[in-house]
Parts: structure tokens; sequence; C-alpha cells
């Protein structure tokens, strides 16, 4: 079978490889065995290759924040699933073309919804429904004020907020992008720049945000609290500018401005099997109902893996690169009528 593994930190394109290796084996009691369909290439997967994320791995290993496959087999005590049954993996090292896991690392998810979709759940719809959810007290109305919008944990933070009736201020570099913010759901959209929080607040009608989520730390960080309330928060999720994040004494003194951070790892681990179970169906209702997509850039055969983390590696793309198993994916008509699917 497949696996990409790799045996030293460096660039993601050059270090990470595809090889065959031994099949994973007949599941233990309590394991099942899945066929990987596809998983998507985050920036936390290239963080882990070049040996820039908080938790890293004996080399060598395996590596892969998500996927999503059907169950080939189970063992004799898990009841709860059935060969056939989609499943997304909680856990890590998910790419490979199949995984021996517990039961308990995978959670069953619907069939009449795009595998190429599922196989991005876990990670960037769950830290945008997470911070939106569980950081403070947001009520319909209140209004967030996010750097990033349009990437991936950006844009499910402008969807899922709109659902809720949460209001959300988006600050870009470019105002080229309003129009793409707007038509997603966003409902602001301010420049980077001169009396950001000023245009800002002319723009809310004199309201200021309650929380703040942070992709790129540094200045970036500054922006945000500037747009907050007395006592608002700065979550910071991403590092995007590799800069510390920067508040101003008057930010905390005067303001009561709190920085705090967010790991969805550390996040996921502190749930119970229910209230993660909860999360997860919850994402998956919000994407059958059209409320929630997550943007696609384009789509690689694992034979054509090597393409697939050197696009992963470029900006300004406009969503996530994803990759296949040809033995276990089986592509839809609407799939193949991408003009992104397939090798490069």
């Amino acid at each position: 079978m497949q696996q990409i593994q790799f045996s030293t930190f460096g660039q993601p394109s050059v270090v990470a490889q595809c090889l065959e290796v031994p099949y994973v084996g007949s599941p233990a009691a309590w394991e099942v065995v899945v066929a990987i369909e596809a998983f998507p290439i985050n920036a936390a997967d290239l963080a882990v290759l070049s040996g820039r994320y908080g938790a890293l791995p004996q080399l060598p290993s395996s590596v892969g924040m998500e996927a999503v496959g059907k169950v080939v087999q189970c063992g004799e005590a898990v009841k709860n699933l059935v060969a056939g049954d989609r499943v997304v993996l909680l856990a890590n090292n998910n790419w490979s073309e199949y995984r021996r896991v517990p039961a308990t690392t995978v959670h069953k998810v619907p069939g009449d919804i795009d595998p190429l979709q599922l196989c991005m759940l876990k990670v960037n719809p769950a830290t945008a429904y997470l911070m939106l959810d569980s950081i403070c007290d947001l009520k319909p109305g209140d209004w967030v004020v996010q750097t990033a919008p349009l990437g991936s944990v950006g844009r499910c933070v402008i969807q899922l907020a709109r659902s809720k009736n949460i209001r959300t201020i988006n600050i870009v570099r470019d105002i080229a992008e309003r129009k793409q913010i707007l038509e997603m759901g966003g409902d602001v959209v301010v420049e980077v720049g001169p009396d950001l929080a000023k245009k800002a607040l002319q723009a809310t009608g004199g309201r200021s945000a309650s929380l703040a989520f942070d992709a790129v730390a540094g200045s970036g960080t500054l922006a945000l609290a500037d747009c907050l309330l007395e006592g608002g928060r700065v979550v910071t999720y991403g590092m995007l500018s590799g800069e510390p994040c920067l508040l101003t004494p008057e930010h905390t003194i005067f303001k009561n401005i709190k920085l705090q951070g967010f790991w969805l790892s550390k996040v996921l681990n502190r749930l119970n099997l229910n209230d993660r179970t909860t999360l997860y169906d919850s994402i998956c209702d919000q994407i059958r109902a059209g409320k929630l997509t997550i943007a696609i850039d384009s789509v690689f055969s694992i034979n054509c893996f090597s393409d697939a983390l050197k696009r992963a590696e470029q900006r300004g793309r406009s969503g996530k690169v994803v990759v296949t198993f040809d033995n276990n994916f089986e592509p839809s008509s609407e799939h193949l009528n991408r003009e992104t699917f397939g090798c490069k």
C-alpha cells in the first residue's frame, strides 16, 4: 500500500516521499481498518514536515492531520460501525492508503456529503466553530473581527458566523478581495492602513467587536485589538507572519484586552466523546444545508503527490489542495468536471 513518509525536516515537497509499505493487517477487537479516499494538505502538515510545528514526531514518520475513508473491516468488539461506513479520522498520520486505528478515533459521517468536503472536516471548520462557540458568549448581532478572511479558517468563520447571526469585520491587505468576502457572507471589509479601527467603527454603525481571530500575528494583532471593545479578546490560531503577537500597554491596561492562543489538537483532547460527536455532527449539518462550503483549490491523484505538495506551498491559492487514493476514491461526474481535478 502507499504511504507518505519523511525522514528529515525540511522543505515539504523535498522531504516527503510516497512509499510502498506493508498492509496494515487485521484489526484488533476495538479497531477498524479504513481505506483512505482523500486527504487535504493543511498549513499544519507543512509545518510538521518543515519542523516548525508545536508537536513533532520522531523520524522517520508518516504524516497527515486529516483524511476521509470507508471502513473495510471491524474488530469483533466494535458495534457502532460496519464495513462501508464513511468516517473521518481524528488521530494523525493519515496520509496512507489504509489505516488501522481504534474505533474511538474515527467519526462516522453521512454518506450523502461530498467526501472531498468531508476530508477537510476535522481541522478548519472545527477551529472556526469552536472559536465562535467556546471563547466567549457571543449573541446574535455581536461583531467579531478577523485577519486572513480568505484563509480556510477565515472562510469558515464568515459562513458559520452568518448562520448564527453574528457579524464579521474582515481585515485585508488588498481591497480587491472585498467583493469575494461580501459574496461569501462577510459584513464589513476594511483594508489595512491608517485609521483602520475608525473605518471599521463607521462601517458597523459604531459597534466594536467582542472577539478577534488572528491568523497572522505581528502588526496584525495590533490592528485587531484596535477594533475590540473594552475587555475583548484576541485569539491567535495562526502564525503566517512568523512574528510575535503585538499589543500595546494601552490595549492591556486601559482597554483590558486579553490575548490567548487556540490550538485545535489540545481542545479536541479535552472534549469527551459526546461533545466531539456533537461538534462534527453539527458541522456536517451545516455542510448538508448549504451553509458551509470549504473551498478547494485543486485535486491531485496520489501518483502526483509531489506536484500537490508544490501547489500547497504556493501562496495565493483559493482553497485547499486535496489528494485522492486512486484505488479507494470513486470520483463523481461533478468531480470529473472540475477543471482542477487530477494531475497537473
